[in-house]
């Protein structure tokens, strides 16, 4: 009976510490649209600074307002982007600034530890509540990745492991009344040295409620471009990001979905 219970205890703790079972409970905790009933919306992402920046630019024209309309829908899971307030035409540009904007974008819908390290294994690390991540496909930009977890198996570093670089990740969670009891990302400090210059990232994420549901509001970035050398300048930008006119639940992205397969059909049977 004693090596039967002492077996069992074994096994219960190895079960705990298997990686992708603690990342799917530490996703559980974090709080999300997807957790809150929401299966379609729609909402526009604006960037003042970056209106400004095309403006300036002089090649399309007066500026009024640009800004990103996204649609997102839970079965199946999909999203897309639109660049609003530019002329028609310009494809490969207006994909240049949608590549700009999707990391802001992830914090919408925030994607779990197997959709992000897809092609990653995993394996616990060298100390409690650490954990790590090898690439196995070799096509990775960062080959491998440590984690770490506070008491409460709350993530608070991420550590990715390059040749001849290194990237550090510092997340901030926070409850919020909105949440139910789920931590909310607050705020984000990404580190990343490569050939002697340090780059620092900080983003900090306000919220507000649509339609009674707990949405992203704005994202503020604050980053500082650190060169190598003593008499090198360090150079600061900060800009944000808005998130307006949600619509939540009313079918627009699924209707907008649905338009984009009918003219997908339409333009193959005139081939």
């Amino acid at each position: 009976m004693k090596l039967f219970v002492v077996l069992f205890l074994f096994s219960l703790g190895a079960f705990a510490q298997e990686p992708s079972t603690y990342f799917k409970i530490f996703d559980s905790k974090v709080y999300s649209l997807k957790t809150k009933g929401v299966k379609d919306f729609v909402v526009d992402l604006e960037n003042t600074r970056l209106t400004k920046q095309v403006s300036d630019q002089q090649s399309f024209g007066k500026i009024e307002e640009l800004k990103f309309r996204v649609y997102w829908t839970a079965e199946p899971e999909r999203i897309s982007i639109e660049v609003l307030g530019l002329p028609e035409g310009f494809i490969e540009f207006k994909e240049e600034l949608k590549m700009g904007i999707f990391p802001l974008i992830e914090n919408l819908i925030p994607p779990s530890f197997a959709q992000k390290f897809n092609g990653y294994k995993f394996a616990p690390g060298a100390k409690p509540k650490e954990y790590l991540a090898q690439d196995l496909t070799g096509l990775a930009s960062i080959p491998s990745f440590t984690f770490k977890f506070d008491e409460q198996d709350k993530l608070i570093e991420v550590i990715g492991h390059k040749p001849v670089s290194s990237i550090m990740v510092k997340p901030t969670y926070e409850k919020m009344g909105f949440s139910d009891g789920k931590w909310v990302l607050r705020e984000q400090v990404t580190t990343s040295t490569e050939n002697g210059q340090t780059v620092n990232v900080s983003k900090e994420l306000d919220y507000d409620k649509s339609q009674g549901i707990g949405v992203l509001a704005e994202i503020t970035v604050n980053t500082q471009f650190i060169p190598q050398g003593k008499d090198s300048k360090v150079v600061k930008t900060s800009e944000s990001v808005t998130f307006k006119n949600y619509k939540i639940n009313e079918g627009e992205a699924l209707r907008y979905f649905l338009g984009e397969s009918k003219a997908s059909e339409s333009m193959k049977s005139k081939k």
